[in-house]
């Protein structure tokens, strides 16, 4: 790679996927309502209400912005039309995740909310990882090639700025 940008963004790709493997983990098959005490669960509560609750919408927010409008601009509307899609329906589904996160970290998980937490955890990484998939093929590429180095350089400062 040889903009800053492309980079920073697949290094956040690669924490995601790394991310929704964790919660995937957590939560698919026989896994049992977590003790309200448990160290492993209070530490992914945490990770995944820090992810859910702003990184992720910074990260959105950012590729929206500058990027999509860029690429829009060039021509490339409906690639751009298909990620803003994704990022629609993704918001509400870590929104809701992480409200439930946030009300486990307080008073641990009841059964329905554990249920309910893991159904929206599984569409969650179903969305995320197809997601990542599209615009580590699509996005980036298009990004690299597309890119001056003034410019990168630029959009880099500008996201490092928003941290």
């Amino acid at each position: 790679m040889n903009s800053r940008i492309v980079e920073v963004l697949h290094e956040e790709h690669v924490a995601t996927v790394a991310f929704i493997d964790r919660l995937a983990q957590a939560t698919t098959g026989a896994a049992p309502l977590p003790a309200a005490q448990d160290p492993a669960t209070a530490r992914l509560l945490r990770d995944a209400t820090a992810a859910l609750g702003g990184e992720l919408g910074r990260h959105f927010d950012f590729e929206e912005r500058p990027l999509f409008e860029r690429l829009a601009d060039d021509g490339e509307e409906e690639i751009v039309a298909q990620l803003l899609a994704e990022h629609a329906a993704i918001r509400p589904v870590a929104a809701q995740l992480a409200t439930l996160g946030r009300t486990a970290q307080r008073s641990g998980f009841t059964p329905a909310a554990w249920a309910e937490y893991r159904i929206l955890a599984a569409e969650l990484c179903a969305l995320l990882r197809a997601h990542v998939e599209i615009e580590e093929q699509m996005l980036l590429p298009l990004l690299e090639e597309s890119l001056d180095t003034e410019t990168d350089a630029r959009l880099q400062a500008e996201y490092a700025g928003n941290l």
